[in-house]
């Protein structure tokens, strides 16, 4: 099968040898009955858009799917989940036919879409339809809305901001370009960065942002470095911001034409945290070496990383490189729909998944939700591309260590040795 063409394909997961994994509450035992699978939907970007998070998500989500049957089982329930996984290529058009799709089909709940374009393409027509979707990836600001069939296990851009906003400070950076995909996410994140860094003493430029679609980053580039130089010659300290997806690898090798940009430091978001394109193009893992370019994504508390840790191994040896650690929330989100199935015979409600999911302690850490049924905050680990063993590879640079809305402090993890010396 093409890798461009849509995918779907339904996988049923048995629980025979599968150890059960962590979580917050077991069920409680009853006797067996006619087995009620429940089938969950997975609505990922394989084919193109996040594949980071789409095909980490996909393993994780498979594992969590035996894990969650094991322990079923063992519990005498007789219910079971089921994954019919759909690939839509990052396209917000192929994410509200999937979400047709399933709910036609009977489908009451949904892991996904990633993106927050994906998930402001679905949000109304999952409300019609009855779908309830949990993404493991959005965190646009402006889709934090109460009363919707959205739950999103990532903290939203405010959170994510105000982790970078602390890096920014702590090497003291005054000055930042924005750069930014234009989709709700990224354009969330940018907006988050224009409002806190000049309520931290910072200065921001206009910045520029981009098509969705776009391969052409010479006027981008162009814009950037014009933005660099004006803002040095206010006698800042500057830096360039960049929210993306995988085409921050075609911006790269844009980029390291220009000397101007070459000479500045490079910050990331969590779309491009972790991602195999990025450390498996040599040009651009080299520009990002360069630059520093720490990438922020869900951050991982001793206990969390301790449970999570035998699931990221297989992960990344299924994979074959380092997988996206936003998919520690997807794996969540299978286990907390799960459950929500088996308390209710079957049958899966936003009122459901809310009792369990907040308070709830995962493989990406204790949950706590807000009134939009979003994260309410989190700790973010910063990733930057390093030289390892002569190779590119990501490596946690810094961590900011959040206790609670708006509050955090940034560590320092490691050193990270440019790639080519």
């Amino acid at each position: 099968m093409s890798a461009r063409r849509r995918l779907v394909v339904a996988v049923a997961v048995t629980a025979l040898g599968v150890t059960a994994a962590a979580g917050s509450s077991g069920a409680q035992t009853r006797a067996v009955g006619k087995d009620n699978t429940v089938v969950v939907g997975a609505i990922l970007d394989l084919s193109a858009g996040w594949t980071s998070l789409g095909e980490s998500s996909k393993v994780t989500l498979e594992d969590a799917a035996a894990n969650a049957n094991a322990r079923l089982a063992k519990a005498g329930s007789s219910t079971r989940v089921q994954l019919k996984i759909i690939d839509v290529a990052g396209d917000a058009a192929k994410s509200v036919a999937a979400v047709e799709e399933l709910a036609k089909e009977g489908v009451q709940v949904a892991v996904g879409p990633e993106k927050s374009s994906e998930i402001a393409a679905v949000r109304t027509v999952a409300d019609k339809v009855g779908l309830i979707v949990i993404s493991p990836g959005s965190t646009a600001s402006s889709l934090a809305l109460a009363g919707d069939n959205v739950f999103r296990l990532v903290p939203d851009d405010r959170s994510e901001g105000a982790a970078m906003v602390a890096l920014l400070r702590r090497q003291r950076i005054t000055g930042i370009v924005p750069l930014w995909r234009d989709d709700a996410g990224n354009a969330g994140l940018a907006t988050s960065m224009r409002k806190f860094f000049p309520a931290a003493g910072g200065t921001v430029s206009a910045g520029a942002q981009y098509g969705e679609n776009e391969h052409d980053f010479s006027a981008t580039v162009r814009t950037a470095a014009a933005q660099v130089r004006a803002l040095r010659a206010r006698g800042k300290h500057v830096g360039v911001y960049l929210a993306a997806f995988d085409e921050a690898v075609g911006l790269f090798h844009a980029a390291t034409k220009n000397a101007t940009l070459r000479s500045v430091p490079w910050y990331g978001s969590d779309g491009i945290a972790l991602a195999h394109v990025l450390v498996s193009d040599h040009a651009a893992a080299a520009f990002a070496s360069r630059t520093g370019y720490p990438s922020p994504t869900i951050g991982l508390d001793n206990a969390a990383a301790k449970r999570s840790a035998a699931l990221l191994r297989r992960v990344k040896a299924q994979l074959g490189h380092a997988p996206d650690t936003l998919s520690l929330a997807s794996y969540d989100a299978l286990q907390i729909a799960a459950r929500a199935a088996d308390a209710g015979g079957g049958k899966v409600t936003a009122a459901s998944l809310r009792s369990i999911a907040h308070g709830y302690v995962g493989l990406s850490g204790k949950i706590l939700l807000n009134n939009a049924d979003d994260r309410a905050f989190g700790s973010f680990d910063f990733w930057s591309v390093c030289a390892k063993a002569g190779k590119p590879a990501w490596l946690r640079t810094f961590s900011y260590l959040s206790s609670g809305v708006g509050k955090g402090r940034i560590v320092t993890r490691q050193a990270c040795r440019k790639v080519g010396k």
